[in-house]
Formats: structure tokens, sequence, C-alpha cells
């Protein structure tokens, strides 16, 4: 707001654009619509600076993120003919199982990021729901689980590792994935001119980080591939600690995207 106000009583070599997006929190939603605009405009940013809570470093990557949610199809019958029947929530602690052995992986022998507070690729199980009733073999159960990536990593190969590790007996029923939603890695380089141009705004001893939170940042790397610009794509910078609590900012040098 500060730069709108100020942009106002200059004479611009190019235009300030403020752009609104919505609904990050969920899986940045807004911004994919405001992505498709950019891509046809006229006049596109050259870079992008994202107000998150990073105390006025400058931050130039983020993890992607995968959601998805698997549903374990067993067989309902009476718990005390439970060996009959096919139990949905041991179906689920099977791919669980199957997670837990993949993320050992990843941790010990995947692609390897220091910048991050978790320097590897995650996987997390978030809400799991099954079962009716104590005395009947559960026929169905859910859960909703993500994977986080670095930049080498890709989650659709992850998620079949996953498979894998929980198919190798040939025993229990792989569960049905559905893709709940998904958005890309922010990975800037420190040597780019987005990153040059933030350092010359900012004091000299300003840190370079990584953060721990997704963004919307990700997307807008389709803007640049599509304008072939040496700026880059996005890098983040925020005023404060506090999460965000203003929508948006932006301009040709400044456009405000979110975590998640």
């Amino acid at each position: 707001v500060v730069a709108m106000l100020d942009a106002s009583t200059r004479t611009l070599e190019k235009p300030l654009q403020l752009a609104l997006s919505y609904d990050e929190e969920i899986g940045c939603v807004g911004v994919r619509r405001l992505i498709d605009v950019l891509e046809t405009a006229p006049v596109r940013p050259e870079l992008c600076v994202v107000g998150e809570p990073t105390m006025m470093q400058i931050a130039t990557g983020h993890k992607g993120k995968a959601a998805y949610r698997a549903v374990c199809c067993g067989e309902e019958g009476h718990s005390a003919l439970a060996p009959r029947y096919r139990n949905a929530i041991h179906v689920a602690t099977d791919w669980i199982a199957a997670m837990r052995a993949a993320q050992q992986q990843l941790a010990q022998h995947g692609a390897y990021d220091d910048g991050y507070d978790v320097p590897y690729s995650t996987i997390h199980v978030g809400t799991i729901h099954g079962g009716k009733a104590l005395n009947i073999v559960p026929n169905e159960c859910m859960l909703d689980f993500e994977i986080r990536t670095l930049a080498n990593d890709r989650a659709d190969a992850i998620l079949d590792d996953i498979r894998a590790r929980a198919a190798h007996d040939g025993h229990t029923p792989l569960p049905d994935i559905e893709d709940v939603n998904a958005y890309p890695g922010l990975d800037t380089h420190v040597a780019s001119d987005a990153v040059r141009f933030l350092e010359a705004l900012l004091p000299p001893d300003t840190r370079k980080r990584k953060v721990a939170f997704g963004t919307e940042a990700g997307f807008f790397r389709r803007v640049w591939r599509c304008r072939r610009s040496s700026a880059g794509p996005a890098t983040s910078r925020s005023r404060t600690s506090r999460t965000n609590t203003s929508r948006s900012r932006s301009s040709t040098r400044a456009m405000r995207f979110s975590r998640g």
C-alpha cells in the first residue's frame, strides 16, 4: 500500500500493479486464475515480492506440496468373526507403514537441501477416519496425507514408491488415492536478478533463507517461462513476523502471494 501511495506521486517507467488472491490457506486457489491472466497480459511483472513472515529476510525458496485422500476398503462383519473379514483400518495402517518407510528412505538417502529446517522431502498423515462401532469390522477407512517436496523431488514419484512398498506382499489391497490439491515449490537462485534487486533495497547484512511453509510463489514461474526473462521467479520477504493479514501487494517489481 505504501508503494502504491508513493507511486501515485511519481512518473513511472513501468506500470505498478496490485494483485489480489484468495484462499491460499486451502491450496492457493485464487492465484491460479491470476496466473492465467498474467500469461496474456501486455505488461508482465518482472519479479514477485511476497509478504510473508520472514522478518525482512529474503526467502528464496519453499517446498512444493501435494495433498491426497486415501480410501481404504475392507469387508464389514461382526467382530466375533473378525479374522474372516478384511479390516479397512488394518489396510490403512499398512499404507501408513509404507509411508513411514518411504519417509525414512527420503530422510536417509533422498535429495538434501540444508537451506530448510527439515532438509529433505516429507510425508505426513493429517487425519484418519474409520469404523462405526467396536463390534463391527470396518469396511472403509479414509486418511488425508500430504507430500512436501524439495525442488529435486517429485510428489508423484514418491507416491509411486509408497504404492510399491504397500503392495510388496501382494495380499493387502491398495487404497484408492484422490488428488486433493497441489502447488509447486520455489527455488530462486541467490544470484538471480530478483534477489539482487531486493538486496539493493535492504541492509547489506540481510540474510537469505528458505521457508518451511508453502506459498503461491511457485505458480509465478509459469509467467517467467513464457516471457523468458532473466529476472527469474518469485522471491519472498516480509515486514513483520505475523501471519499475513493483508491479502495482496504487487507491482511490476512486487507481487504478493501467500502461504499454505
